[in-house]
């Protein structure tokens, strides 16, 4: 028997390896692990291993809790907490009178902008993000984020990350 999730806008689950999932509506921000393990269940047209799938996967339902969002150190910022240090999520509500917040990392980061507009800017660029759009950016290279809307920041490697 699967589980079926309800989540609430601004919610989070965690799932762990070997756990086959799927979303029926709404949006999505999935964060993985850096890996080249994916297996894919069907319904799409990549390719799908159903015999390893079947190896691999996890088919009992398990106890699901999805855990809150919780402020931060950083202003602004909402921290979805992981059960592992492969990566760091957290979410942000841009409103265009505040000050641009400075994002700072020791690993890489990917932000994308899920609804309204933000303005990712380093002292190299400067890049303009819409709903779906993201701009990556090495380790160490510090920016600023200020727009109106709401954006998450992908993190790799939580123990090395700084908000």
């Amino acid at each position: 028997m699967p589980n079926h999730v309800e989540l609430e806008p601004g919610q989070a689950l965690f799932l762990g390896a070997g756990i086959a999932h799927a979303y029926l509506s709404g949006l999505g921000v999935e964060v993985m692990a850096s890996s080249d393990n994916v297996l894919r269940c069907g319904l799409t047209p990549k390719h799908v291993d159903a015999a390893e799938l079947l190896e691999i996967v996890q088919f009992n339902a398990l106890p699901v809790r999805a855990p809150a969002a919780r402020w931060d150190a950083a202003p602004g910022e909402h921290l979805y907490p992981a059960r592992v240090d492969d990566f760091r999520l957290s979410r942000f509500h841009l409103v265009r009178t505040d000050a641009p917040r400075a994002l700072t990392a020791d690993a890489p980061q990917i932000v994308l902008c899920v609804r309204g507009d933000a303005t990712v800017a380093s002292e190299k660029r400067s890049v303009g993000l819409g709903p779906g759009r993201a701009v990556y950016a090495p380790a160490g290279e510090g920016l600023r984020l200020s727009g109106e809307g709401m954006v998450f920041r992908a993190t790799a490697g939580l123990a090395h990350a700084t908000p």
